[in-house]
């Protein structure tokens, strides 16, 4: 493996400057944050460039030698209790603090481990790696090619319908719900700590112990402005579920709106909160419903768990909502026959009659309804629609939707010249992975794989995952004698050498300072990418005594 880029943890090809990331090698990681280089963990972690942090600690880049594949470390070191020297890795606590810390690296451990033993979660990056160094905690998690929740919406022309809402957030309930059942609040869902995978599904980030959450506590609390709740300004005040319910349809609120709410100490008490017309008028009822009871100012008022939240947002006639509702109408109409038949005369198993039908009516519409509304649960039955007799001219019809696209191919096409070419209107987000592959099809920078494969029908709004070509793994040694040595090394980098000077020979045609050739290969040889290539350079022509 080549030199990696502690900035972004791929082979930066020994660049000064990052081709990857920009990331400038000289750079020096400021205290009280570990060194640059650093490694953990009987030397398994490699310490990069830290990527956050906050009251609790920071988060970094690494790298597992063991999983070959970058990781984030976490570093528990509570902000005014530890410090650490430049340049240095031990921490120290602060004289007066050891049972304070002791109580909090006690929190910050419980916490993690909880987590990490929820691995079946698809909205929380799995944690790896639990273990103490350096006088403090660290935990490694997952690694994974995403963009920030905020980007995916800007992308997507500010806003989202409905729809595309239900699929990304529904699976982020259940991990919520998941996690509140095992003891382990959030408390700082926001649009800047979820993430949108490769996959297109959310991940939530920026967990953290309570203490870092609520005010009162002794950290300066990170509140995410418009989705912390109101108890969280409070000191000392309980944050309970219906907490985490409120920066939930806080974020919600976001995706189907493009903003956030007012900030909760800021509203009324009534709870009231502004819809722009346009968005009120698109989402369903129930939708409504959920927002209105998740954003309630006061704790006691609003909704409180998300299974209440889940099966808000899922509402939409049951069968057992047929029935009941047919059930009720029958009711209805049998007692008012009762009364009519002995004013009318009618007898009374007409009205009998009538209300058998009338149930079946009421369950037919119903049922059609919610069909319409569910269009991917249709129970094994086959709707014809006017004008179709069979069920491939339904298929057909489907392909129409406005909100559907096929998957496009992209194998072949230059990656930058795609990227630069997509706006919020575009019908799908490219995002390159991580892996770059070799190839003597296609030239460096072109794609040379994608998922989904091409022609699969997908939602408008999908991500392409690609895989970017490096060009061949074997290059051609372009001719460099003559040339000044800084010209030849950059020249053999951009093609994917790591070129460096090597041994001074005398020459007699190639002046002094200038390159002579390769020490261990000749112009025209072809070499492996990444291989590293010396260069020997003229002192001049020899001289004889």
């Amino acid at each position: 493996m080549g030199q990696l880029c502690l900035g972004c943890m791929k082979e930066n090809l020994g660049e000064q400057i990052c081709p990857y990331c920009g990331f400038d090698r000289s750079t020096e990681q400021p205290a009280p944050f570990l060194p640059l280089g650093v490694k953990l963990q009987n030397e398994d972690y490699l310490v990069g460039r830290k990527i956050d942090n906050n009251a609790e600690g920071a988060k970094y880049i690494g790298y597992s030698e063991k999983m070959h594949s970058p990781v984030i470390i976490h570093e528990f070191m509570p902000a005014g209790i530890c410090g650490r020297a430049k340049g240095k890795t031990n921490v120290v606590v602060r004289s007066g603090s050891e049972e304070r810390y002791k109580e909090l690296n006690t929190e910050f451990l419980s916490y993690y481990r909880t987590i990490a033993r929820m691995r079946e979660l698809t909205a929380v990056a799995p944690v790896f790696d639990i273990f103490t160094e350096n006088g403090v905690s660290y935990t490694v998690e997952e690694y994974y090619d995403s963009i920030p929740f905020t980007e995916f919406i800007e992308r997507r022309g500010g806003s989202v319908d409905w729809n595309t809402a239900r699929q990304l957030f529904m699976p982020l309930i259940s991990a919520l719900n998941s996690l509140h059942e095992a003891g382990i609040g959030h408390y700082a869902v926001s649009p800047e700590n979820i993430n949108v995978t490769t996959e297109g599904k959310l991940r939530l980030s920026g967990f953290a112990i309570e203490d870092i959450r609520r005010s009162g506590s002794g950290f300066e609390p990170e509140l995410m402005d418009g989705c912390a709740a109101m108890e969280q300004y409070m000191d000392s005040a309980e944050l309970t579920e219906a907490t985490d319910i409120y920066g939930f349809t806080a974020t919600l609120f976001y995706a189907l709106t493009g903003r956030l709410p007012e900030n909760s100490c800021d509203r009324k008490p009534d709870g009231k909160l502004p819809i722009p017309t346009a968005v009120f008028k698109r989402l369903p009822s129930h939708v409504v419903t959920a927002l209105a009871g998740g954003l309630q100012v006061s704790p006691n008022k609003r909704m409180q768990t998300f299974e209440e939240m889940r099966s808000q947002l899922s509402a939409a006639p049951t069968v057992k909502a047929m029935r009941t509702e047919a059930n009720r109408s029958a009711m209805q109409t049998q007692a008012a026959s009762q009364y009519t038949s002995k004013r009318s005369g009618v007898p009374g198993y007409a009205w009998v009659v009538l209300s058998v039908l009338t149930c079946i009516f009421i369950l037919a519409v119903a049922g059609i309804m919610w069909i319409q509304n569910h269009p991917d649960s249709s129970f094994g039955f086959i709707i014809n629609t006017p004008g179709t007799e069979e069920s491939e001219q339904v298929s057909e019809q489907e392909t129409v939707d406005p909100n559907m696209i096929y998957i496009p191919d992209l194998v072949g096409k230059n990656y930058n010249d795609i990227v630069a070419r997509q706006t919020a209107e575009s019908d799908y987000i490219v995002i390159k992975a991580n892996e770059e592959v070799f190839s003597e099809k296609f030239k460096e920078g072109e794609i040379a794989e994608q998922s989904p494969e091409v022609n699969i029908k997908a939602n408008k709004g999908v991500t392409i995952v690609v895989k970017v070509s490096k060009g061949s793994a074997n290059r051609e040694l372009p001719v460099i004698a003559g040339q000044t040595v800084e010209s030849a090394v950059k020249a053999l980098n951009e093609i994917g050498f790591i070129a460096s000077p090597g041994n001074y020979s005398s020459s007699d045609t190639v002046e002094a300072g200038k390159v002579i050739g390769y020490e261990n290969y000749n112009a025209g040889d072809m070499a492996p990418y990444g291989a590293k290539i010396s260069i020997n350079i003229s002192t001049g022509a020899s001289t004889t005594e």
